[in-house]
């Protein structure tokens, strides 16, 4: 219980890393230019090492699972987060409180939304490859049973 405890803050920081990852691909500066990817890279790596974390503390058991939820939450976060600032730039309030828009750093929409498609994407395989193996070793997910093998 402990385990899983703690195997999930780590996998909520390193969801954290993720989703700073996704927000920095919508960054549009020209001052960043190129290393808008080094430091989307640097980023990464925290993520990375928080994840392998999480699934080593419980033993890489469900690890797809796990990391696939992480993935699919964080780009699901970030879509919303996406659609806010859209709802926000529509309307008509907005632009005559701030006649200058801030939001015009964030403007690399096609790099982000490649990025959130991306991570979505291979959340969403992890978590089909998952279920997959939990067809095929006779556990059900009805009853609670997602083959973690733990006791």
């Amino acid at each position: 219980m402990v385990r899983k405890t703690i195997s999930i803050l780590v996998y909520i920081l390193g969801g954290f890393f993720v989703y700073t990852v996704c927000l920095l691909a919508f960054v549009d500066d020209p001052e960043i230019g190129a290393y808008k990817f080094a430091i989307m890279g640097g980023f990464s790596i925290p993520a990375f090492i928080f994840l392998i974390v999480g699934a080593a503390i419980c033993r890489f058991q469900n690890w797809k699972f796990s990391m696939g939820i992480v993935l699919l939450s964080v780009s699901g976060f970030n879509l919303l987060g996406f659609i806010t600032v859209i709802c926000i730039l529509f309307t008509p309030e907005f632009m005559e409180n701030f006649p200058s828009n801030p939001f015009t750093f964030f403007g690399g929409y096609v790099s982000g939304l490649s990025v959130m498609l991306i991570l979505a994407g291979l959340g969403g395989l992890l978590i089909k490859t998952n279920k997959h193996k939990i067809s095929e070793s006779g556990a059900s997910p009805d009853n609670g049973d997602l083959g973690s093998g733990d006791a």
